[in-house]
């Protein structure tokens, strides 16, 4: 794996320090294999922290600003296919929460990378020069500075949502939600109109670790439908998929 990090000589000037770095949670089982990518983050000014397996608690509390996530060991072990899985709803709620992620694959395993079942983020074949690694990361970064300086509001109809500020307003008149309600209304309105179903709506705003069944989000669509005026029958935000979920109303 030496060949595979940055030469400090290369990449540090004398006396270089660094002011401004960014949070990376590099999260792999085997880390002697991420071990150079490890230390030329940590060479190039990142803030890096290595885990073994996803932590959603740790996810919370240190907000990272990239996820690196080393899924190749765990679509080669039947063993580790089982996390794999229950990582993967964790990986879908990191990229619509618009949080950067880089999932490393070898050659063979990223012509499978389908079956992740994780749309919206990079894929990198790794082992890779880390040079690469980082030039990707950095561009990673750099669109989603763009992306979230171009999303602090979002429109809806008569609807408006501050992200910064998290208020919501319809025709200027401030609505007050609950912060599930909050969730649930910026997950829609980030989600591309697609069909949302309950279960993935648990996962998503909820977390794995919440075992109530699929009905209270129904309770809570209900309450928010009707803090946003909002008709079940004649839908003009949320709109019911019989027997399956929900999805944006259609304009």
């Amino acid at each position: 794996m030496r060949d595979q990090a940055i030469d400090a000589d290369r990449l540090l000037e004398d006396n270089k320090v660094c002011n401004l770095t960014k949070r990376v949670m590099l999260v792999s089982p085997l880390p002697e294999r991420v071990n150079g990518l490890f230390v030329s983050l940590s060479i190039a000014c990142f803030d890096v922290f290595s885990l073994h397996e996803f932590n959603e608690s740790l996810l919370s509390s240190l907000k990272p600003e990239l996820i690196i996530y080393d899924a190749l060991p765990m679509m080669n072990s039947s063993h580790e296919l089982e996390q794999l899985k229950r990582d993967q709803a964790l990986l879908r709620n990191v990229v619509n929460n618009h949080i950067p992620l880089l999932i490393l694959l070898d050659e063979h395993a990223f012509n499978e990378r389908e079956q992740l079942g994780v749309t919206g983020s990079e894929w990198l074949v790794w082992p890779a020069e880390a040079e690469q690694a980082i030039e990707r990361i950095n561009r990673l970064l750099e669109s989603q500075a763009s992306l979230t300086s171009l999303q602090d509001v979002l429109l809806y109809k008569d609807l408006k949502v501050d992200l910064k500020r998290m208020i919501v307003s319809k025709e200027g008149e401030r609505i007050e939600l609950t912060k599930t309600e909050y969730d649930l209304l910026v997950h829609f309105l980030t989600s591309d109109g697609s069909v949302q179903t309950r279960e993935l709506l648990l996962d998503i705003i909820w977390g794995l670790q919440f075992y109530a069944g699929s009905n209270v989000v129904d309770v809570h669509i209900k309450s928010l439908r009707k803090k946003l005026e909002d008709s079940a029958v004649d839908p003009k935000y949320i709109a019911t998929v019989r027997g399956v979920g929900y999805r944006l109303a259609d304009q």
